[in-house]
């Protein structure tokens, strides 16, 4: 299963799924909810993130959750080992329990908070378990309704606060949000870009801007997809004005051997071309535009000078 890109930050927002593999079931009783409860607890206390809401269904589950500390992929590892562990030894079974990776989609707070915690304290009804949202009892829902109902593992402070400043008529409020949204067609990820970002165009802006600061692997899908695709011949020609070379020169093998370098490993990452096509460009196999990529990469982090040209040829390029 292909990797997916992890966008981390402080304050970062996600809704996070994680399914049970080929789809099986991952609760298969009561204790087994209560025990993941229980670890969602512990990694709260241990990784300091705020979870906004919570469904646990039969073979998957969705977190609402807001890491201070940017570290979702270290809180989930935790979370999914913890209760893979606890599966395997009480059920005496082997293998993997959830299905790879877990899915986690970096949210806008401000314009999806309200709307994803409704989508997800609905779905036991839209999975037809139950006909009413408080009827199921494996989600946060009795927290937003119930002042009776509090535990220190749900945030609902946030949530509450859109609907009113008096805690009792926000209550109110959101039950009879949630509720108008029963029966109806509801999908608040149809705008997510690269199956990854959700929220507004300046939202999805900063995201993209944010992934040009992140050593990430160039062959994850998402990176090719959100990074801005540049043609090669744009990236050839600012590279050839930048170093005061002729273009056919960095074409060329023996070349402007440096500047070549730089020119294919500009080509690879910015235009989203695969290795094949870039290479035909510089007149050598994918393999050998794969070998500079990486030789480029080692350089780069190594030289905080080469680190400043890199960066001033991309808003070259980009600005083009």
């Amino acid at each position: 299963m292909a990797r997916q890109l992890r966008i981390e930050f402080e304050g970062a927002f996600y809704h996070i799924t994680s399914r049970g593999n080929l789809r099986e079931r991952i609760f298969f009783d009561e204790k087994d909810r209560e025990r993941f409860l229980q670890i969602l607890k512990r990694t709260k206390e241990r990784y300091g993130y705020l979870l906004h809401a919570y469904a646990l269904m039969d073979n998957h589950y969705h977190l609402l959750i807001e890491t201070p500390r940017a570290n979702i992929s270290q809180i989930m590892q935790n979370i999914n080992t913890s209760y893979s562990v606890y599966i395997n030894k009480k059920y005496q079974r082997h293998g993997h329990l959830f299905q790879g990776r877990f899915k986690g989609i970096t949210v806008e707070k401000e314009n999806y908070l309200v709307s994803l915690s409704r989508y997800i304290h609905l779905n036991p009804v839209r999975a037809r378990i139950v006909s009413r949202p408080e009827e199921y009892r494996w989600t946060s829902y009795q927290e937003y309704i119930h002042s009776s109902t509090k535990s220190d593992l749900v945030n609902t402070a946030d949530t509450l606060s859109c609907f009113s400043k008096i805690k009792s008529k926000a209550m109110e409020a959101y039950k009879e949000y949630v509720e108008e949204g029963v029966g109806e067609e509801e999908n608040p990820f149809k705008d997510t870009e690269a199956g990854i970002i959700l929220g507004s165009e300046k939202f999805k802006a900063k995201m993209k801007r944010l992934l040009d600061k992140i050593k990430a692997d160039e062959e994850i899908p998402q990176i090719k997809i959100l990074r801005d695709k540049v043609p090669v011949d744009v990236v050839i020609k600012i590279c050839s004005n930048f170093y005061g070379k002729r273009q056919e020169d960095l074409l060329k093998r023996g070349k402007g051997k440096w500047e070549r370098q730089v020119a294919i490993y500009l080509s690879k990452i910015m235009s989203s071309c695969k290795n094949v096509e870039v290479g035909k460009y510089f007149g050598i196999r994918g393999s050998a535009v794969s070998e500079v990529v990486k030789a480029m990469e080692t350089k780069i982090e190594a030289s905080e000078r080469l680190q400043k040209e890199i960066e001033t040829l991309k808003r070259s390029i980009n600005e083009k």
